[in-house]
């Protein structure tokens, strides 16, 4: 489906019936990222996926620069179109730093909220990292040599290898194509700046965190500086995955999500 947001579309999908959960893509991802998880998902809930501006089948903002506000206010005016007053909100990485803006800007839009492998502010490593992607943007295979081995594991990656190989042979000839390296160009560009670190205080979601043993890209000390930073908030840490953590530990993945989306009770008594 398109939502035609100013002069541009914005492309999303809605499965399934129940309360709305709202899935934000990390910065790769788009709303075919999610397919093996649209099933378990949308089994309690009304799953809603959205691609950004400039990411998988949404418009691109060709020869624009801009910051993260740009994908706040679509997806505060996509909230409106859908009539929804409230939704439960799911961003990892790139989605997570969206997730919290939202957040703390209309904390009474999102019942609760869940942050994964995702931190308050662009840190001089991200930014760094960010840099290294955009100085390998002119060869698709030293963008992919760049990016996709550290979202992963060391463990994993090798236990993979096989899988690991036919990921390589199907992305280097999407790192290639210039219209999606110059998109991820400027969505990797919209992160320089990025700090809400005085505004975690302002979110009244209940919020679960989840951070990895081996992510590269936001390590866990910066999951810790959110569950500070937001009152209501649960910090858990998984053993043995990367920044990638629904391909590493799917079953674990979708376990987190729906318990924690579906739980009606507030607090357990001791």
């Amino acid at each position: 489906m398109i939502f035609n947001y100013n002069d541009y579309e914005v492309y999303y999908e809605i499965h399934g019936e129940g309360e709305p959960l709202l899935i934000l893509n990390g910065i790769m991802m788009s709303t075919k990222s999610w397919s093996q998880f649209v099933e378990p998902l949308s089994q309690l809930n009304q799953l809603i996926l959205v691609d950004f501006l400039d990411q998988g089948q949404s418009s691109r903002l060709v020869d624009q620069s801009y910051t993260h506000q740009v994908q706040i206010d679509m997806i505060h005016a996509f909230l409106d179109h859908l009539n929804l007053e409230t939704t439960h909100l799911f961003g990892v990485s790139y989605g997570g730093e969206i997730a919290i803006q939202l957040a703390s800007l209309y904390p009474e839009r999102f019942k609760k909220l869940m942050l994964f492998n995702t931190c308050a502010n662009t840190s001089y490593w991200l930014e760094e990292i960010g840099n290294a992607w955009n100085a390998a943007s002119h060869d698709g295979l030293a963008y992919y040599l760049t990016t996709i081995p550290f979202i992963y594991s060391p463990k994993f990656f090798v236990e993979n290898s096989e899988w690991m190989r036919k990921r390589k042979e199907a992305l280097v000839p999407v790192f290639s194509d210039r219209e999606f390296i110059e998109a991820m160009i400027r969505l990797t560009n919209s992160s320089v700046g990025y700090d809400a670190t005085l505004d975690l205080s302002k979110i009244k979601s209940e919020t679960l965190i989840v951070g990895c043993e081996y992510d590269f890209v936001t390590p866990y000390y910066q999951q810790e500086q959110l569950h500070e930073g937001i009152e209501n908030s649960e910090l858990i840490k998984i053993p043995d995955s990367g920044h990638a953590v629904f391909y590493e530990k799917p079953s674990l993945f979708v376990s987190l999500v729906l318990g924690f989306t579906n739980n009606k009770k507030d607090r357990f008594e001791l």
